[in-house]
């Protein structure tokens, strides 16, 4: 039998938790229940729903000409900012790592691109990228080769907004950085009392040491770069030729520009369980290359 002190501690922790489980419910649960029914309706917001089944499902996976575009593109511009991004982001934490001169001016540099408003960024980044008075075309200048339409190639456009995007990975740096500050000082001796160098020290101990790190850094920063919608928004509109209609971009435009909201929930839906899927497969993977001390 319960007694009255832990019926009190029942009671309140509900009370604490009430807030959370409001939100939850609100803004993630209820919205989600919604996004399913309207999924399954022809509904442009000004007239009343017209249920169509599975109609939208069926039309998108038929008759979509940009679904087939939009997901290419996007795990275009997921996998390479991803695998680009923990590249930049390890190098630069590593030698952040280091005693340097001026070590926390280096950290305070690398991290303030990622707290920048991204329509901002967005707006120097389009200022660089700009064909004819752009740094990068005047410096291509400089050294004797063509300009390059930057944001208006289908070669060029999508791997232009990954550099900007890597360029704003500052917190993947900092978590990167706290992980390299946590590898054991005593596993690194050991190494080297056994005659290794600096390479077996990475290899054997920085490397298996922060594989919890590198997974935590890859899920969300895959999470994040397959929703991308504010580089595709505000400089190319999911153009050249449909390369940078990325997923959120084209429900987007879906739903609020062409008032199909049906459809643009339909999309939501299968780009919803698609993540999931893919997150799971992520985490069943991790078990293969994860190393946790002690193990």
């Amino acid at each position: 039998m319960k007694t009255r002190r832990t019926r009190g501690t029942t009671v309140t922790a509900y009370l604490f938790l009430t807030p959370a489980l409001l939100g939850l419910f609100f803004i993630t649960i209820f919205p989600m229940i919604g996004v399913i029914a309207i999924s399954l309706t022809n509904w442009t917001g000004l007239e009343p729903p017209v249920f169509t089944g599975l109609g939208n499902f069926r039309e998108i996976f038929t008759t979509d000409f940009y679904f087939a575009k939009s997901v290419a593109a996007t795990l275009y511009f997921a996998l390479g900012a991803v695998i680009s991004g923990i590249i930049y982001a390890f190098t630069v934490a590593l030698l952040l790592n280091r005693k340097i001169p001026g070590r926390g001016f280096w950290r305070s540099v690398f991290f303030i691109p990622y707290i920048v408003p991204s329509i901002g960024s967005c707006i120097v980044w389009s200022w660089m990228y700009e064909s004819n008075f752009g740094v990068f075309n005047y410096f291509l200048h400089l050294v004797g080769i063509n300009k390059i339409q930057w944001l208006q190639s289908g070669t060029f456009a999508v791997p232009s907004l990954i550099v900007m995007t890597v360029w704003g990975m500052g917190s993947m740096i900092v978590i990167f950085l706290a992980g390299l500050q946590n590898v054991p000082r005593t596993y690194l001796e050991a190494v080297e009392i056994d005659g290794g160098n600096t390479w077996h020290k990475f290899r054997h101990i920085t490397i298996p040491m922060m594989t919890p790190v590198i997974f935590y850094n890859f899920l969300m920063s895959m999470i994040t770069n397959l929703q991308v919608f504010v580089p595709a928004y505000a400089l190319t509109k999911g153009e050249p030729s449909g390369r940078s209609l990325f997923m959120v971009f084209l429900i987007y435009r879906e739903g609020f520009m062409q008032n199909n909201f049906g459809h643009a929930s339909a999309l939501s839906l299968i780009f919803f369980i698609f993540i999931a899927a893919l997150t799971a497969v992520i985490f069943a993977t991790s078990k293969k290359w994860m190393f946790y001390e002690g193990e």
